[in-house]
């Protein structure tokens, strides 16, 4: 069996031999992030426009943060986290609705305290409803890197914490607070 690759600006083909099927996939350009994440800046004023992180995959694989918010708008916030071998996020509740998109490495959901186990898996997607309490501890040997969106926004707009520790202790002192125009999901009418 021969295999034939051929590879172009446009496309890349791949030729299968005995059959001679052909498989024709378009090129994706391969252009970086629109910042790199050592020059990262993220929005501190309401969004006026759509805004497209691109291979959100490898956004998230060049943070070597705990926690590091991308996105602030004022009824959500996209966030990502890179969680180290043998680590967790933490067991915590929050006041708002968490999605979670696992993009590599392996879980294990706790919720309500253990009451239910989940093992979790690249590309699962986990939907946290607010007051639940949960927590995702790293299984594999790799690090777990997810990027969430909390509903409303959950942290300071420019918010990147080294560790779970240090997350934890910024809350706590109430100095990770989302700005007053993302916080209008917080108020009951």
């Amino acid at each position: 069996m021969s295999t034939m690759l051929r590879l172009s600006q446009q496309s890349t083909t791949i030729t299968l031999t005995p059959r001679r099927k052909s498989i024709f996939l378009p090129r994706v350009p391969t252009r970086p992030f629109a910042t790199t994440m050592t020059a990262f800046k993220p929005n501190t004023e309401p969004p006026k426009t759509v805004s497209v992180f691109r291979n959100i995959y490898q956004v998230a694989s060049d943070s070597d943060k705990f926690r590091r918010v991308l996105w602030t708008g004022r009824n959500s916030q996209l966030v990502i986290m890179t969680i180290p071998v043998g680590g967790e996020i933490g067991e915590e509740t929050h006041s708002v609705d968490q999605h979670l998109n696992f993009l590599s490495g392996t879980a294990q959901a706790i919720i309500d305290g253990g009451a239910k186990k989940e093992t979790i898996n690249p590309g699962d997607i986990v939907i946290v409803p607010a007051g639940t309490l949960h927590n995702f501890k790293n299984t594999g040997p790799t690090p777990l890197i997810v990027s969430t969106v909390y509903a409303p926004a959950e942290h300071k707009v420019d918010t990147v914490h080294d560790t779970m520790e240090q997350g934890e202790k910024l809350e706590e002192e109430g100095k990770d607070e989302p700005p007053e125009w993302a916080q209008d999901l917080h108020k009951k009418p």
